[in-house]
Parts: C-alpha cells; structure tokens; sequence
C-alpha cells in the first residue's frame, strides 16, 4: 500500500482543510516531516491509519471524537479523505467524523461505490492484508515502542510478539487444555462422590453390586408371600364389610322408628297454639292489605298539607325581605358621587407628576454632566502642575547646555591658541600677531559631555510641549462641555451671569453647583409629592368605580329577587289549595275502611297491623306445621313395616370383627410396603451405580489423555513461547542485517536460550556481542544513540519477518517516529543510508522527526507550521 494524496479537515492540530501529495515526494526514497513539538507530525499518520480503519494510531487516541481539532469553527466538518494504490489498483477512501458515529465510503477501481463501517471493513482489510494493529506495528515504527521491546524481558516481549503474530492463540489453545483438565477432574471426582454416598469404594464396586442383586432376590420372594396372605384378608374383609352394612341399616331403622314417634307427640302438642297463630294472620292479613294503604295514603296528604302551608309562610317572608333589600339598593346608587369629576381630578394630577418626573431626569443628566467637567477639572489642575515641573526642568537643562557650550568653545579656543606661532596668521581672525592668547584649563568639556547636556535639554523641551499640547486641549473639551451645561442648564433656571467656568473661576463654578443641585432636590420632592397625589387620586377614582359597579349590580340583583319572590308567592298558595282537598278526601276513605273491615277503631287497626315479613313467617310456619305431621305418620308406617318379625342386631361384635381383619391386613400391607420401598432403593442404587461405574471409567481414561496434552503445552517451555522463538530467530536474522550496517560491524543481536531468573519463563532473551570486546553484553547497557540504532534495526526485522508472516504483503510506504536526536553527526548519515538502501526503487520512507540535522540532509521535506489558529502543512520537494 502507498499514500497517494491525503485530505484533512478539522482533525487533531489542523483547523482548516490541509493537502499533502505524496506523488510529489516521488515513487522511492526517504522524505522528512518535520515540525516543532505537539505541532501534528504524528497526526499525519494518524489520519492514514482513521482513514483506512476508522482508528488512529496510538493507544491513547482510541476515541475518534477527540481527534476533531479544538481550533474549528463550528461550521467546519470533520473528514479525512486518502486516495492510495494497493498493488497496480488505484482506491479512494473517505471518512467523516459526527456527533453520533462515523460516514464512510470506499471507491473501487471499477467506479463502484462502498458503504458504511461493516461493509468496508473486511474489504479494506482484503485489500491492505493486514488489520489495523498489524499495519500500525509494521507502517509506523515508533521509537518508544520499540526500545521498550529491545529492553523488555521474555514476559513482556512474550506480550507485544503475542499482539503482532497473534500467538494468542496458543496461548488460549494452553488455558483451554487446562480448563478441560479441570472439568474432567472435577467430572471423575463427581462420579467418586456419587459412589461414597451409598457408602461405597469405586474400586471395591463389584463386591457390593453382588450384596445387592442378592437381596433384591430374597426381598422379592418375601412379597410374593405376603401378597397371597394380603388376598385372603381381603376376602375376608369384603364379607365383614357386607355383614356390617345390613347390621347398620337395620339398627338405624329401629331408632329411626323410635325417634319418629316420640316427634309424632311433641307434635300434636302443638295444636291449640297453631290455631290462634291462624287466626292472627287472618286479621293481620286484613289491617295489612284493606285498610294500611289508605291510611299510608291519609297521612302522607297531611303531611303534604303541612309542608304546603309552611311553604306559603316561608314565600311571604322572602317577599317583604327582598322588597326592603331592593329599596336599600336603590337609595345606595343615589348616594353615590358622579365619576366624572374623579376622572377629571385624576388627569390633572397625572399631567403634573409625568411634567415634574421629565425635569427631574433632565437634571440628573445635568448632574452627571457637571461631575464629568469636575473630573476634567481636576484633572487639569493635576496636568498643569505637571507642566510646570517640566516647564522647570526645561529651563535647567537649557541654562546647563549654554554653560557647557560656553566652556567648551573656551576651551577650543585654548586648544588653538597652544598651536600658534608668531608670524604665522591665525586660523580663526587671520591676524599674525597673538598679543593675549587664550590658556588652556584643567576643567575643559568634551564634546560628548556637550551633546549628552543638549540631548537632555531636548528630551526635557520635548516633554514640556507634549504636556503644554495635553494642557491646551483638555483645556478645550472642558469649556465646549461646560458651554453646553450652562445652555442646557438655562432652561431649568435663569441665570443671573452666563459665564463659562474657567481656569481660576472655582467659585463660580460651585455656585452653578450648588444651584443644580438645589433644584434637583426641590424637583425630586415636587415629584414625590406628585406621585403620591397621582396614586392616591387613581386609588379613589377605582374604588368609586367598584362602588358604582357594586351598587348596581346588588340593585339589580335585588329587583330580580323581589321580582322571584312574587311569583314564588303565587306559586305556593295555589299548590296548598290544591293539596288541602287531597287531604280531606283521603282522610275520609280511610275511616270509611275501618268501619267495613270490623275495625272498632284506629288503635284496633294498628294492634292487629302485622308487616308482610310478618306475614311471611305466620303462613310458613302453618303450612310446614301440616307437612311435618303428614311426613312423620307416614314414617312411622313404613318403619313399622321394614322391622316388623325382626329383632335389633348386636353392632359392636360385628364392628370388632372387621376392625380385627383390617388390622392385620394393614399391618401386612405397611410390612409389603417396606419391603417394595427398601426393594426400589436397592434397585434405583444399583442401577444408578452401574451407569456410574460405566461413566468412572470413560471419564478416568480421558481425564489421563488431557492431563498428558496439558501438561505438556503448559510446561516450563509452553506451545506459545516455542512459536515465539520461532518468530524471533527470524526477526533477530532481519534485524542483525541493518545493526551490522548502521554499527559499523561492532554490534550483533545474539539469542539467549537461557534465562537469567530461574524462576520466569526463558527463551526470548537478547544480548548483543560487541566485536571490539569479543563479548556478549546487555542491551541495557547501550549508550542512548547505540540503543536507538538497536530498537530501530530489531523494528525493521520485526516489520519484515511481519510482512512475511502475513502472506508476503509488500507495503510500499513506512513512518519512522523520532529518536534520531541521539544519534552523532557519522551515526546518523550511516542511519540514513541503511534507510534509503531499504526504501530501494519503490518504497517510500516519511521519518517523523524535528532534529535540525535531518532538515540539512533530507531534501523532500512536509514542513507543520503551528500557529495559535492551528497547524497548517508546507512541501518542499
């Protein structure tokens, strides 16, 4: 496999969409990604590794949302997108990042179009040939992984080789074979369990089988006998039974016969007291049926009579009360004042308070004006006082610089006057002769004195008309604000001078003030005074509103009542007219009752009154009276003729004689049960143990064979290791080609069959022999440049032996991450050389480093540029 063009978007350190062609990088050779520490170097390989699996590259980027840059907008996607060739075949893969997962398509070669995770997958990794650790181990050698593998021992190498060449495998095929060991032990040791539990040895099994065929012989002729025995008794017993049953039936028909007639007696005691019950249901059926609905019905009128009246009375009051409460009502409405004075009232007052509330925000605007012109004001002050310091220090500096520049021309003077010579013209006034040359003095200025006094003076001049410029224009801003505060002022209050504060006019200025902010206070209180008024006035006009509208609806409602309690009058009247002649006349059917049904009088009436449960009980009763005496006398006839010429039978003798019989029976039957059940057990044991038996010695002959299997896979050299070392030959084979080269035949990996702790696992050790001592040594004791060359060398063979080991896959494209920062200037042109003879006409080769050295020696270069808005990617070809 071999990048073509790669395509990121908001991914990892990149904010904005970045290219890399590696077409351009050429078809062979080793190319440079250089860039500054966290920059995205790295990145690089890992968006390759998303692209194609989903998965950056190392372990602690397994969660793909934290690979969207920090440095995109909101707005940006997140997508890698890589075009790549995979023998002669040309494919393009693309990958976006989302809140909820991952879209991704592959394109063929043949135009179609692949889709989603679980399709593309297996197709990728049909076409790379390798899974996605696979192409991590071999496409991307980093230097940390691999020193920690050139430094590891046998365990922890046992550990990365297990991850690359999958010995996992084995290493399950081991656990397996022990836990198959552990189940058919546990299965023998059941079977042994099953067998102590009936008290018997596994191994001693055939003696006791023999014990209980025999009493199964001998348990099984005892039933045999006593099940003939069991057959006789229950002959017996059935003849019993029959002989019982007919004493029974004839006892009992006896002191039936006795009981009925002795019930016959108290029967017909009964008589006298049957008849006078006849008779009181006769007259209680008549008060009931002929007179109580009319009666029901005489009083249920008066009553109605009653109810009526008290109506009538009720509606009579209600009249004259609604009557009182409706002229009340209507006196309440008169009373009222009208509303619209009220409202009037009210708007007047809003007017004034709105008027006051716009003055006295005005003037707090004012108020905020004047403390901006105080702070000016002061600050002024304070800039002025710094100008005259300036002003002062000016002058100094400029009376030193004339006093320096005096001396100094004085003493060139001297200067010249030592070089003059009589006769000879002066080269200042041209005269020849010199009647009072100047001297020379000890205390003459250098001209750097000079110019260091005049550059202090301008430096002075200079701060002094900055300051005079900050002066003047304060200065301005202060009278153009206060100008427009005495005019905006003016309208509130008429001023008796309006003049503009200035520099020494402070008195006027806390005149004005003082005024403002007297009026302000009357203002504020006019307001307060005038909203209090303006709440007040709303108060009253609502509640004189509420009253309106409460008088009027109660004299409303007080009509309506009066009206309803007319009507309801009427009503009522006329309804007790109407029930009042119901009542008479139900009244007189009701007497007329009494007197046809031979009712002397009501209270006769109500004495004989019985209810219709009553009534119920009085019937039932006479009626079961009669069917009870016809009942017993024919009883008593067929009893009389069932015992007629027969005598009562003795019943305890022939209850004795069958309780005998099914005593013995049951003692022979619980005996029978004992044997079946002791029987059952001995056959259920026997048979249970037999199967057992069969299972001990299936189970003993497996349980051997994988104990054999296991305890050769898991011996002190295990199936997994003996693969391991296998692999590792081939590896230390591969990597011993590229040490030899870029050691200058100093160094070469050797093998350790043996282990230095006896208690660990052996056979994956590494030495080295060193041929300048012509001995073997540890790898921890190569130098940091000698180590890096080691681990690089042992990754290379890894990577080969890996490749192979996958089915000859040719990856055409290598990253190689750090580590050449300890290498010297030889070492690494040597480390380069055996990179770009392995990269030979077709592979290509990206190491992944900052180190200046490899920028001076590697051409082709992609250069990361980190900003603060993120990383961006540069080629030099």
């Amino acid at each position: 496999m071999k990048p073509l063009n790669l395509t990121i978007s908001a991914f990892g350190s990149y904010s904005d969409l970045q290219k890399i062609d590696f077409t351009a990088l050429g078809t062979n050779g080793i190319y440079l990604i250089t860039g500054d520490t966290g920059s995205g170097k790295t990145t690089i390989f890992d968006a390759i590794s998303f692209a194609l699996f989903g998965k950056a590259s190392g372990a602690n980027r397994g969660n793909y949302q934290i690979l969207r840059s920090d440095f995109a907008k909101e707005k940006d996607k997140t997508f890698v997108e890589l075009n790549f060739v995979s023998g002669s075949a040309e494919y393009n893969i693309k990958r976006f990042i989302k809140k909820t997962g991952q879209d991704v398509s592959l394109s063929l070669p043949d135009g179609t179009v692949i889709t989603g995770e679980r399709n593309i997958k297996p197709k990728i990794d049909d076409i790379i040939g390798l899974d996605q650790e696979q192409f991590a181990q071999i496409v991307m050698i980093a230097q940390n992984d691999f020193l920690r593998f050139l430094q590891s021992g046998t365990d922890e190498r046992l550990k990365i080789l297990r991850r690359i060449f999958g010995t996992g495998k084995l290493k399950n095929f081991q656990e397996q074979l022990k836990n198959r060991l552990k189940t058919e032990n546990e299965k023998r040791e059941r079977i042994i369990h099953d067998f102590k539990r009936y008290n018997t040895d596994v191994y001693k099994r055939e003696e006791q089988f023999a014990e209980w065929e025999k009493q199964i012989k001998t348990d099984k002729n005892d039933l045999n006998t006593i099940d003939k025995t069991i057959d006789k008794f229950d002959k017996l017993k059935k003849e019993l039974a029959v002989k019982l049953a007919v004493a029974e039936e004839l006892s009992g028909k006896f002191d039936e016969l006795d009981s009925c007639r002795k019930l016959l007696k108290e029967h017909e005691a009964k008589t006298n007291e049957m008849e006078t019950l006849k008779k009181q249901a006769a007259v209680g059926e008549k008060a009931l049926r002929k007179v109580k609905p009319l009666a029901d019905e005489s009083a249920k009128t008066a009553n109605n009579r009653a109810a009526s009246e008290a109506g009538v009375n009720a509606a009579k009051k209600e009249e004259v009360q609604a009557l009182a409460e409706m002229q009340t009502a209507e006196k309440n409405v008169k009373d009222l004042p009208p509303l619209a004075d009220t409202q009037a009232a009210l708007t007047e007052i809003s007017n004034k308070s709105e008027t006051g509330a716009e003055q006295l925000k005005k003037l707090n605007i004012l108020q905020k004006d004047a403390d901006i012109i105080d702070k000016k004001r002061n600050l002024l002050s304070s800039i002025q006082s710094e100008f005259e310091t300036l002003n002062s220090d000016y002058l100094n500096a400029d009376n030193k610089h004339k006093l320096l520049e005096e001396q100094f021309f004085r003493g060139q003077a001297g200067i010249l006057s030592k070089k003059l010579t009589a006769g000879e013209p002066c080269p200042v006034c041209g005269s020849t002769a010199h009647p009072n040359p100047a001297a020379l003095s000890d205390g003459d200025v250098t001209e750097v004195e000079l110019n260091k006094a005049k550059d202090a003076k301008n430096n002075a001049q200079n701060k002094r008309e900055k300051k005079y410029l900050e002066c003047n224009g304060l200065k301005t801003e202060i009278e153009t604000l206060s100008e427009r505060f005495l005019a905006d002022f003016s309208a509130h209050k008429s001023l008796t001078q309006a003049v503009a504060p200035q520099e020494n006019s402070n008195a006027e200025w806390e005149a004005i003030q003082k005024e403002l902010i007297a009026l302000i206070t009357i203002t504020q209180k006019e307001a307060v005074a005038l909203s209090a008024e303006k709440k007040s006035a709303e108060k009253n006009l609502a509640d004189l509103i509420l009253n309106w509208e409460t008088a009027a609806k109660k004299k409303t409602d007080a009509e309506l009542t009066y009206k309803s309690a007319q009507t309801l009058l009427t009503e009522r009247i006329n309804k007790e007219q109407e029930v009042s002649k119901l009542s008479i006349a139900a009244e007189d059917e009701y007497k007329k009752a009494l007197q046809v049904n031979d009712f002397s009088s009501e209270k006769d009436y109500i004495n004989a009154l019985i209810t219709e449960d009553e009534l119920v009980i009085f019937t039932k009763k006479l009626l079961d009276y009669e069917k009870k005496g016809e009942q017993l006398n024919k009883d008593i006839t067929r009893l009389e003729k069932d015992t007629s010429g027969k005598e009562k039978p003795d019943l305890e003798k022939t209850r004795t004689e069958a309780e005998t019989a099914n005593a013995e029976a049951a003692a022979l039957i619980i005996k029978r049960d004992d044997i079946i059940s002791c029987l059952d057990k001995t056959e259920s044991m026997l048979k249970e143990l037999r199967k057992a038996a069969n299972e001990f010695l299936q189970a003993d002959k497996i349980c051997a064979a994988v104990k054999q299997l296991s305890d050769t896979a898991n011996g002190k050299l295990d199936f997994e290791t003996y693969a391991q070392m296998a692999y590792f030959e081939r590896v230390l084979i591969a990597a011993n080609q590229r040490l030899k080269m870029m050691s200058q035949n100093r160094y070469n990996f050797l093998h350790k069959k043996e282990g230095g702790d006896n208690r660990s696992k052996k056979g994956l050790e590494i030495d080295v022999f060193d041929a300048y001592t012509g001995k073997p040594r540890s790898t921890n004791s190569l130098s940091g440049g000698e180590s890096f060359m080691a681990s690089l060398s042992l990754a290379l063979g890894l990577s080969d032996v890996v490749q192979q080991s996958a089915g000859g896959i040719h990856l055409d494209a290598m990253f190689i991450d750090e580590g050449f920062g300890t290498l010297d200037a030889e070492t690494l042109d040597i480390a380069i050389k055996t990179l770009s003879e392995m990269a030979g006409l077709k592979r290509i080769i990206g190491i992944i480093s900052h180190v200046t050295e490899l920028q001076e020696r590697i051409d082709k270069q992609i250069q990361i540029e980190k900003t603060t808005k993120g990383s961006r990617i540069k080629m030099i070809v």
